[in-house]
């Protein structure tokens, strides 16, 4: 690592819901992502009509979290706010749509670049594979510790 990398830490959570108030206004803390997710989320937000306001920032580049700002727009024509769409619920939606937009991206890539579609067939299959091993190392019982004494060690690797 030279001198100008920083090692970032990881979030100390994956999502957290802030605010109070009517459920249209949100602030969705988002741990280990960035302005590539902000910025997408964003965008996919700001293009739907049920969404009054939607903003995102980074508050430290030391920190890998992204807050995103989420206010619905009244639907009805009611004074009060009770026909608001939540905010939880836009959210949901705009990352179906960004997933949904991600996807015909990456048919269109593998279309023109087999080898993209190889590359990702291979990483499913790994990931299928760690998983798997991941499972079979919770269901194996504990092995015991060895009733090693600290002493005998030291005393034992004078011995070499």
């Amino acid at each position: 690592m030279s001198v100008n990398e920083v090692k970032i830490k990881a979030a100390p959570f994956e999502l957290e819901v802030r605010g109070t108030g009517h459920p249209g206004s949100r602030t969705f803390a988002i741990g280990d992502e960035d302005h590539t997710l902000g910025n997408s989320l964003r965008h996919v937000l700001m293009n739907n009509s049920k969404v009054a306001f939607a903003g995102y920032s980074v508050p430290h580049p030391s920190e890998p979290v992204v807050h995103i700002r989420v206010q619905t727009a009244k639907i009805g024509n009611k004074g009060d706010d009770s026909d608001r769409p939540r905010a939880v619920d836009v959210l949901k939606e705009a990352c179906d749509t960004l997933i949904s937009q991600c996807e015909i991206i990456i048919d269109k890539v593998e279309v023109l670049i087999p080898e993209v579609k190889e590359d990702r067939i291979n990483l499913e299959d790994a990931m299928k594979q760690y998983e798997y091993a991941e499972d079979m190392l919770d269901e194996a019982e504990p092995h015991e510790e060895a009733d090693f004494d600290d002493e005998e060690m030291i005393e034992g690797a004078d011995e070499y």
